[in-house]
């Protein structure tokens, strides 16, 4: 009986709060539940609320839970919002929208000095951080944050120090090194596209926990050194939604990070999994991580395969936009890492090998290189070249690049060079 009268109290007290306003104060809009934001007021579902699990005909947008519990149940809802809000906003959006330009405060070689071991304690603590997930469960997202922060700090210095740094690669810690990786890449695409400080943080840890559903997958399947059969890649296929379950459960999360992890194998022709949903219902930060995720699986060797090289890869993908990937996503993407990625591989027309240092933004095809194999690909003394400045070769012609090489060609450890690098 005592329940009853709670229950009737509380309905009571809910109706009186969600009396409707005047129609000169709000307005109700559709929204994809995609696009929902917690702090939203839902008025109605697009079906009736006895269909759902939804205590309440109507209520705000509080917790994660319920906001993913919106993104299971509907496809989309209406939203209450003042109409003043609502107005300024669509005024907002007839503006152009304010791109923060930033310009790099000290030289790569400088950064590369000052990064070069955080990136390696990064590494072991990415590892012992989706250790810890697998043998416990637990997630500590304060080390998380001091690991996108640290890279959001670098990148702000200098947008291709950690990006060389990427390239250095350990084929005993794919995974926990390709989310350092994502997450690299994912804020120096960030910057690129003019995100604030606070939203690089977001897609940093977006991409540092793209793929820790992984640590629900079999070892011995994530470490098969042969193609994986049909039966196999199904189960692969589920770590994003392992992922989405360990990230909702956890607190202080940042809540598109679950987003994220759920829907980075998404593709906008439907194509992807898990769901197979089209362009209009990936998040925007999904389809950032995509191109990126993609990106650093092609060029990385797996157990069971080899990887390419950067500019393939760039190729590759582009060759799939508007179909797999957002194509101007790719294009700004595309024009950040350059044709030739600081820390990868070149062949140039001499024949001679080197490692490029990095490039300039505005003509990508012009970096600067250290030459470290001779025509005969043995190793030389280090000569830095640089393309935009027209440096000759040994026979007085113009140095072009011949072709890009994977990652390890001839045997190379670019670690090996680093303090070459960083004299330079």
């Amino acid at each position: 009986m005592l329940w009853v009268i709670t229950k009737i109290i509380a309905e009571g007290l809910h109706q009186k709060l969600m009396a409707e306003p005047t129609s000169t104060e709000y307005i109700e809009l559709k929204r994809s539940v995609d696009l929902l934001e917690l702090g939203m007021f839902v008025s109605r579902l697009d079906r009736p609320w006895e269909e759902t699990d939804f205590v309440y005909q109507g209520f705000q947008i509080n917790t994660v839970d319920e906001l993913h519990a919106l993104k299971e149940q509907c496809q989309y809802v209406y939203v209450r919002a003042a109409r003043q809000k609502w107005q300024m906003e669509q005024d907002k959006q007839t503006a152009v929208p304010e791109k923060i330009s930033y310009i790099n405060k000290i030289p790569i070689n400088e950064e590369l000095n000052n990064i070069r071991s955080a990136y390696k304690d990064a590494c072991s603590q990415m590892g012992a951080i989706l250790d810890t997930i697998r043998l416990s469960g637990e997630l500590n997202i304060e080390k998380v944050n001091d690991i996108v922060d640290e890279c959001v700090d670098s990148i702000l210095r200098n947008d291709s120090a950690l990006v060389w740094l990427t390239q250095i690669r350990n084929k005993d810690s794919y995974t926990a090194e390709h989310s350092l990786r994502v997450c690299i890449y994912a804020i120096a695409l960030g910057r690129e596209l003019g995100f604030r400080e606070l939203e690089l943080q977001n897609i940093g840890t977006c991409g540092l926990l793209h793929d820790v559903g992984k640590v629900r997958i079999p070892k011995d399947l994530l470490l098969k050194q042969e193609n994986l059969n049909t039966e196999e890649i199904a189960i692969m296929q589920e770590h994003p939604v392992y992922g989405k379950k360990l990230l909702i459960s956890k607190s202080g999360v940042y809540p598109g990070a679950v987003d994220v992890a759920y829907c980075h194998h998404e593709r906008l022709d439907g194509s992807g999994y898990p769901r197979g949903i089209t362009a209009e219902r990936i998040p925007y930060y999904a389809k950032i991580i995509g191109i990126i995720d993609a990106y650093d699986s092609m060029i990385s060797d797996k157990p069971y395969s080899k990887g390419i090289t950067t500019l393939d890869a760039c190729r590759h993908i582009y060759q799939c936009k508007d179909t797999l990937f957002d194509k101007t996503i790719l294009g700004h993407f595309i024009h950040f890492i350059g044709i030739y990625a600081p820390g990868s591989l070149v062949e140039m027309n001499t024949g001679e090998v080197g490692i490029i240092i990095e490039t300039d933004n505005e003509n990508g095809i012009k970096p600067r290189i250290l030459l470290i194999l001779g025509s005969d690909k043995l190793a030389k003394n280090g000569r830095i070249i640089d393309l935009k400045k027209g440096d000759i070769t040994f026979t007085n012609t113009i140095y072009v690049i011949k072709k890009s090489l994977s990652n390890g060609a001839y045997g190379i450890n670019i670690e090996d060079y680093m303090d070459q690098v960083i004299a330079s």
